[in-house]
């Protein structure tokens, strides 16, 4: 289910030179160096060689910003919270987060919280959804979300890592769903750190890049 937001859900006041998009950042998760080939040791050294390496693209940013976040923030069932939360705090400093769960997310150890939307707020998220989100004619998800071909709907997404939507991404068998049908990969736009050389993606250069409208 898709849940509609207006303008102001998603500035939430910010021009779009002052607001960013990433996912996948993928913390404290060792074996993500492995499965997507991440230019670090695969080790605990080369996991916290990683995890600096992706909050300094954090540092970098304007203090007074927007994130949005799709999702897979960390995994790591050992560590707890205070220590998760000291670098969820150094992402954010003066900013605003936003994040849309993703399937890893769903893993973390929320108690004594009733819900993921309370225990990730409680770690320094601002506003917490469980996604699909609409804005105008744009879905922005964790998972890539089936499109008509003919849809004027545009996909912002993680999940997929270093891959990009193909023609028959939903023609696997894993796809329970979605219908098992072709789509057109120009409508779909992977904002993983993994497909962008880890940079964090600012929304007005990927307006401006692709020929949308803000709105």
């Amino acid at each position: 289910m898709i849940t509609q937001i207006t303008t102001d859900d998603f500035s939430l006041g910010y021009s779009p030179e002052k607001i960013y998009l990433t996912s996948d950042l993928h913390l404290f998760h060792i074996n993500i160096i492995k499965y997507c080939n991440r230019p670090f040791e695969y080790s605990a050294e080369g996991c916290t060689k990683m995890n600096e390496f992706i909050l300094k693209k954090f540092d970098a940013l304007p203090e007074d910003c927007l994130i949005w976040n799709f999702g897979d923030v960390f995994l790591n069932l050992r560590l707890g919270n205070d220590r998760i939360m000291q670098d969820i705090m150094r992402m954010k400093k003066n900013r605003k987060l936003c994040l849309i769960l993703g399937n890893h997310d769903f893993r973390a150890r929320k108690k004594p919280f009733p819900n993921y939307i309370e225990y990730f707020k409680y770690l320094g998220f601002d506003e917490v959804f469980k996604g699909p989100l609409q804005f105008g004619n744009y879905i922005f998800s964790h998972e890539p979300v089936f499109l008509e071909k003919d849809s004027d709907l545009v996909n912002f997404h993680g999940h997929t890592h270093e891959k990009m939507v193909s023609e028959d991404y939903f023609l696997n068998e894993y796809n329970k769903s979605f219908p098992h049908k072709k789509v057109n990969p120009k409508q779909y736009k992977n904002i993983c750190m993994d497909a962008n050389d880890f940079q964090i993606l600012k929304w007005e250069d990927i307006i401006k890049a692709c020929g949308y409208d803000y709105v």
